[in-house]
């Protein structure tokens, strides 16, 4: 009986960590997932370059929007998010968000930016950034 209980005190402890660790990963891969989601709107051009709408300030070469949690993305007088804001609040409401972007060269018809993200589950306790070069 004794060695019973040791082996099944054994087992809850390496399920119990092993559920830790999951939930854990799955917060990465939710904020990861959000973090490329808005690098794909600005890669497909979705997203302005520009510091547009009341979460966004900056100059004609450098913006930076933060979207709290439980923003409202039909309110923020971007015009794409009014376009998809039920998309949006659905993918990104639950996350708090700070997009930074800066000009690195401007030619005659064309604009490289690289653009960073910075995604934060509060609930959860994680964050990514990550980044891209978008032509323009």
């Amino acid at each position: 009986m004794t060695i019973v209980l040791v082996v099944i005190t054994s087992l809850s402890t390496l399920l119990i960590s092993s559920m830790r660790t999951d939930a854990a990963s799955r917060s990465r891969t939710t904020v990861n997932s959000v973090a490329e989601s808005w690098l794909d709107r600005y890669r497909a051009n979705q997203e302005p370059l520009q510091a547009t709408g009341s979460v966004c300030t900056g100059t004609a070469t450098t913006f930076s929007c933060t979207y709290p949690t439980g923003h409202d993305y039909g309110t923020d007088a971007i015009p794409s998010h009014s376009l998809s804001a039920t998309d949006m609040n659905a993918r990104f409401q639950a996350f708090r968000s700070v997009i930074t972007g800066t000009r690195l060269q401007a030619g005659t018809n064309r604009e490289l930016w690289q653009v960073s993200v910075q995604v934060r589950d509060e609930a959860r306790k994680q964050t990514l950034e990550a980044a891209t070069y978008v032509l323009q």
